[in-house]
């Protein structure tokens, strides 16, 4: 009874109709004034002041908890931000000396600036307590070129920008100085910009914004309040150019001789040019390095289908990426492995957003043939949050000919406030050393962000023969189906239960030319209930079934003998089963916070088409026991046995820590330490259990693989594009099962060093 009453008070109360976003008039002020975070100079006194802060997360519609203020007002050549955050208990606060990009277990706040007023893009500009740095591009709607998932948050960009911040007895306050250089607006005098503010307090877990935000809209940024004001804007032309050097020095081991050489030192240069006006910027780069300064954490590769994704990371690519945003993943830009020498032009241009890229890249198709690269993105606002967009795509190879060309046009519709409808057709045209091939992909996306009930509706194709050079498509030949809904309820103001989503997710997906004329090849039925508990505790706990229809041509290449002979290997006709899962994660704590994952349950092994039993765990726990150092400490697990004899198929274990020490806040160390083991059984008839042969003549044999990887950085970076890294890696591989010790079979030393000039 008593929780009833919390609920439908919680109801009544968020019945009310949002606030409208406020507009507001900002003072210009032709005078310096000093980033130190005290907000003592007499102009302070002078600036418009943004108060009324409301709850976002988990509740929306709230008033804030804690209050915010904030101070802003520009000058001739910067925005200027001041931020008293108070709180109750300004002893709680979490801050340290981060490294940038490194503050979202933080407090912090968040400052959008959509300079175009069009609701789509924002830049973001983020610090914690003490000043540390975040930032990168907000987008709303259709798919990343450097991510999978679309209306995301990039923090790969880098934006020169001054934060100060310091810690009081009332809370925290922090000063900003944003340069209109390291801004993109449109090219008139008179400036009108959408602004939010957001606020993250980590000791309740809840995210605070300037303007009444609500979950029922389709969109974040179309909910943003308005600076007016702004004119006669001293920005100028941008001229960047970023010289650079690095050095090499790679180990490898000779497999035959076990003798380990290293190369001669391998210098490089090379630079990077930008010419940037107020809403467009022109990129250049000659014998770019695109070296990872962090390799990519391990993934689990057992029982997998498809090839993993990682995101984009080098800086060359990262200018602009947003504007290369497209359905259907068709900008992917790791294609282009090892570019000699690129240029691109982005930027907006009234309503039209404007992106092309155009890369050498050395041979990586073992082909034998350099290849051209050339990428174009062309999209249109109309009404209110909806967009328009063409993208073409051309890979060409130099020396001889060959080709993969994909055209496709795209649109995201907004309507009714909440919803959204997406559709997209591609062609693509493939001419390398086989006869030319071609295909098409489509897509029809149906959406609703209600505040109680929501749900996305999918239906797309891929033909057989759609094949993008420069995307990442995983998948061809298939059709598929979603229907997920969402449900959910909020407690009321100080209930152990914020909120509760109920997610009911059925899949489908037929191959593309039976679509309509026969049965699903796979699928499966969802139910999952997200809980926010009060103080920042998150459970999640999903239950699924799921089948699998081997598809006979994916198995032509095994086969098993019989005393009749050699056989081709028939799988059952249908695999499948059901699963639970649960995962629960901590509320940041002062020093650590922590996630657990746990999945249980019968499916499909792909391998064999056959059923198994897996189990699934992972840890992942963050440590911050100073407020320079944060250890990141993670491991997972999984273990697949068939259910036919219990008999162990595949086992992966790969356990990762990450050290961070933040000497000052530009020197910065690292060090990262990952052992990665897999095993898998032999294959075998999913119905008998004898081992099947390879290609009718080799028997199938178990797999094994341990291995170490250590990557050690040093960093010095005072301003974003002067750098100085020192930084070597090594892997390390099992010498024998029998003595399970490791020996070392590649490294490598580099150095880089980059100095940015900027006018």
């Amino acid at each position: 009874m008593v929780f009833t009453t919390q609920l439908w008070l919680a109801l009544a109360l968020q019945a009310a109709p949002p606030q409208a976003p406020p507009a507001v008039t900002v003072p210009r002020a032709d005078t310096v004034a000093r980033v130190d975070g005290v907000l003592d100079e007499p102009v302070w006194t002078r600036a418009a002041q943004l108060t009324g802060f409301r709850q976002y997360e988990p509740v929306d519609g709230r008033p804030a908890q804690e209050r915010t203020e904030v101070l802003v007002w520009y000058a001739p050549d910067a925005i200027h931000f001041g931020i008293r955050a108070f709180d109750a208990q300004p002893g709680s606060i979490r801050a340290t000396n981060a490294d940038r990009d490194n503050i979202d277990s933080e407090d912090h706040i968040i400052i959008y600036l959509d300079t175009f007023a069009d609701r789509r893009r924002a830049f973001y500009f983020a610090v914690n307590p003490l000043g540390v740095q975040g930032d990168g591009v907000r987008t709303e709607g259709s798919g990343s070129a450097g991510r999978t998932f679309g209306g995301n948050i990039d923090d790969s960009p880098d934006f020169n920008f001054e934060s100060r911040g310091r810690l009081t007895p009332e809370g925290y306050v922090v000063e900003v100085r944003i340069p209109f250089k390291s801004l993109r607006y449109p090219s008139t005098d008179a400036q009108r910009w959408g602004l939010q503010i957001a606020r993250k307090v980590q000791r309740t877990g809840y995210l605070d914004t300037w303007t009444d935000v609500r979950r029922a809209n389709a969109s974040f940024l179309v909910q943003a309040g308005t600076i007016e004001g702004l004119q006669d804007l001293q920005r100028g032309v941008v001229l960047e150019a970023q010289p650079f050097v690095t050095f090499n020095a790679p180990g490898l081991r000779d497999p035959v001789t076990g003798d380990f050489d290293r190369a001669d030192p391998d210098a490089e240069t090379g630079v990077n040019l930008r010419v940037g006006f107020s809403n467009i910027s022109l990129d250049a780069t000659v014998n770019p390095d695109f070296s990872q300064v962090e390799s990519d954490a391990g993934q689990v590769t057992v029982n997998e289908r498809f090839a993993l994704f990682f995101p984009e990371k080098r800086p060359f690519f990262l200018e602009g990426i947003e504007l290369f945003n497209t359905p259907g993943q068709l900008v992917y830009t790791r294609r282009i492995a090892n570019p000699i020498a690129g240029a691109k032009v982005t930027g907006k241009i009234g309503s039209i957003g404007v992106a092309h890229l155009t890369a050498v890249d050395e041979n990586t198709h073992d082909d034998g043939n350099d290849a051209l690269f050339n990428i174009t993105r062309l999209r249109r606002d109309f009404g209110s949050n909806s967009v328009v967009g063409v993208t073409f795509t051309d890979r060409t190879r130099l020396g001889e000919s060959g080709f993969n060309r994909v055209l496709s046009g795209d649109v995201r519709y907004v309507f009714g406030k909440l919803y959204f409808l997406e559709t997209q057709f591609a062609r693509a045209w493939t001419d390398y050393d086989t006869p030319q091939f071609s295909g098409s992909l489509w897509k029809v996306e149906v959406d609703r962000t209600g505040r109680h009930f929501g749900f996305n509706y999918a239906l797309d194709g891929i033909e057989d023969g759609f094949f993008s050079d420069a995307g990442f498509v995983n998948r061809t030949g298939v059709v598929n189906a979603h229907a997920f809904n969402r449900f959910t309820i909020y407690g009321a103001p100080g209930a152990l239960l914020e909120n509760l989503s109920l997610f009911i997710t059925p899949q489908r997906v037929w191959n593309y030319d039976e679509f309509g004329e026969t049965h699903a090849v796979e699928g499966s039925e969802g139910i999952r209930a997200d809980v926010t508990l009060r103080g920042g505790w998150s459970i999640e706990v999903e239950g699924e079934r799921n089948f699998f229809h081997p598809d006979l041509a994916d198995y032509a290449h095994l086969a098993v003998g019989t005393p009749s002979g050699i056989q081709p290997y028939v799988p059952p006709d249908r695999v499948g089963g059901s699963s639970v899962s649960f995962d629960v994660s901590t509320p940041t704590f002062q020093r650590f916070d922590a996630s657990l994952g746990l999945e249980l349950g019968t499916g499909t092994i792909f391998e064999e088409a056959a059923q198994g039993l897996g189990f699934e765990a992972e840890l992942d726990v963050s440590l911050r026991p100073t407020s320079q150092l944060r250890v990141t400490a993670s491991t997972e697990f999984v273990q697949i046995e068939r259910t036919r004899d219990d008999s162990e198929f595949a086992r992966s274990l790969i356990p990762r820590i990450k050290a961070e020490y933040q000497a000052t806040r530009h020197l910065f160390f690292r060090g990262i330490l990952e052992y990665d083991a897999e095993r898998r059984a032999a294959l075998v008839d999913a119905r008998t259990g004898t081992v099947l042969l390879l290609n009718g003549q080799t028997l199938s044999t178990p797999e094994r693989d341990k291995g170490m990887r250590m990557d050690w950085l040093i960093s010095y970076e005072p301003t974003p594009g002067t750098v100085a890294y020192i930084g070597y890696g090594s892997s390390y591989a099992e010498t024998s099962p029998l003595d399970r010790r490791f020996r070392r079979t590649d490294d490598g030393f580099f150095v880089k060093l980059a100095y940015q000039f900027r006018r």
